[in-house]
């Protein structure tokens, strides 16, 4: 039998707020970005968790990532708790930087995608697929700007100075131009 949990809706706000008031705390205080004063903190702690909560769309986000966090970090601990079962020597060098930034491009990701999902009704006219009721609530000059950006011009400019760029670093790195004056 499933557990019904959509009263936890109604607590969303609440959970929200009390998320962000007790992270930004914490990192205000581990920072010392405002000095050592506890009540500084708390109170800026306070007001950006109540900005935070009555931005829908940065509730939203919030209400998106949450769980996706926490699978990552379910992931995160059982990939852990399996190289510990390993052990050996490769356990250091498994879970060295590696597994960090794997971690964070995941969240990145997740944010990205969470941030695309809540904002697309506004972000839904600049895209390149947008059809004539999508670009008509948008700006006439950011979707010409838009529709001028995603021209096959404009991204042939764009795709060969990246090989340009891409070229030249693999040279400069192999040594492959050199100042011989």
């Amino acid at each position: 039998m499933v557990a019904d949990v959509s009263s936890f809706v109604y607590f969303a706000p609440v959970l929200v707020f009390l998320a962000v008031f007790g992270i930004m705390v914490a990192l205000l205080h581990k920072t010392k970005l405002l000095w050592d004063s506890l009540p500084l903190n708390i109170f800026v702690s306070f007001v950006i968790a109540a900005i935070f909560i009555t931005a829908s769309s940065a509730t939203e986000i919030l209400l998106n990532v949450v769980p996706w966090f926490a699978v990552l970090l379910i992931a995160l601990f059982l990939i852990m708790a399996l190289v510990g079962f390993i052990g050996g020597k490769g356990v250091e060098g498994m879970m060295g930087k590696g597994i960090a930034w794997v971690f964070i491009v995941l969240l990145i990701i997740v944010f990205l995608i969470s941030g695309i999902k809540v904002f697309s009704n506004s972000l839904a006219p600049y895209w390149p697929s947008a059809t004539y009721d999508d670009v008509s609530y948008g700006d006439p000059t950011l979707v010409s700007l838009f529709s001028w950006l995603y021209s096959p011009q404009v991204k042939g400019f764009f795709l060969l100075i990246g090989v340009a760029g891409l070229v030249t670093w693999i040279l400069v790195k192999k040594g492959g131009l050199t100042n011989k004056k």
